[in-house]
């Protein structure tokens, strides 16, 4: 708790407007989580992933770029620290930061999330969350209803969020992204998914799947009876996503994939089973601790 208060301070001047972008202090991009910087590590060159999706952040902390055509999306920001970095990949394939219209935010944790009001600032997208993410993005802190609120850092709030239902489908261009909720790792969890084309093999139903893990601060407990509606939600998360249309999945953390063997057949499915499993161990776990 002392890092998230701690760094809430250093942002107290955060929003006196956007004439920070001009100097080499700009508290929007001041780094978040130092200590596991190595961890994240740091965005890699655009990759292209499939037709016109790209992925811009690191090989432990996904970013995606679709072009729409008409404009591009972003989904998730990444670290505050790497706002100027991800700018400057757009440059190196040919676009601008004033070329992203959308940012679509999966989850309101500052590995995800604390990028977005340097992005959404210099970009003037508009950014989307589900209504529990957009609360927490407004402030730039969670709630003890976060099952890792005692890990987490502050960060600059967004201070336009608009708010996305589930199910909801969001349009740019010719682009259809379909919002679908998978609450648990955070309460405002939120999966999205899309068609991608490419000429030489065709289309596929992409789905940036939102964090799924049970990890908690080792306060918060999903056993304990006035968190069993946040633990029925998880479970019926993981079922939405489980039975969703899904080629291809992108992690949020890709090692998630990986570790979930969510690369083949039915990935989202895989991705859904392995994470519904560490949920009973997580379970399991708290029962055997005893406490209340």
């Amino acid at each position: 708790m002392r890092a998230r208060v701690a760094f809430a301070a250093a942002l107290g001047l955060v929003l006196a407007g956007p004439a920070f972008a001009q100097d080499g202090d700009d508290p929007l991009t001041q780094p978040v989580a130092l200590q596991y910087a190595e961890a994240f590590g740091e965005p890699g060159p655009p990759r292209l992933v499939h037709g016109a999706t790209w992925s811009l952040g690191s090989p432990t902390l996904a970013v995606t770029l679709i072009d729409s055509g008409a404009g591009l999306v972003l989904i998730d920001a990444g670290l505050a620290q790497w706002a100027p970095v991800l700018e400057a990949h757009l440059e190196q394939i040919g676009y601008d930061i004033a070329d992203v219209k959308l940012i679509l935010s999966t989850e309101p944790h500052y590995d995800h999330a604390s990028g977005l009001a340097a992005l959404a600032r210099d970009s003037g997208a508009k950014v989307l969350a589900s209504a529990a993410g957009a609360k927490v993005l407004r402030e730039g802190h969670s709630t003890r209803s976060d099952p890792q609120l005692d890990e987490l850092f502050a960060y600059a709030p967004v201070p336009e969020v608009t708010v996305v239902r589930d199910g909801e489908v969001v349009r740019l261009g010719g682009l259809e992204l379909t919002a679908h909720t998978t609450p648990g790792h955070t309460p405002g969890s939120l999966t999205w998914s899309w068609q991608s084309c490419a000429k030489a093999d065709g289309c596929r139903t992409i789905v940036a799947a939102a964090s799924l893990t049970s990890r908690t601060d080792g306060t918060y407990r999903y056993s304990a009876p006035e968190n069993a509606g946040a633990l029925a939600a998880f479970r019926d998360g993981l079922a939405r996503l489980a039975g969703l249309p899904c080629d291809q999945v992108l992690s949020r953390h890709p090692a998630h994939a990986q570790a979930a063997g969510a690369t083949g057949a039915q990935p989202c499915k895989a991705l859904a089973a392995h994470f519904g499993a560490a949920l009973d161990a997580q379970l399991e776990q708290e029962a055997a601790s005893g406490q209340p």
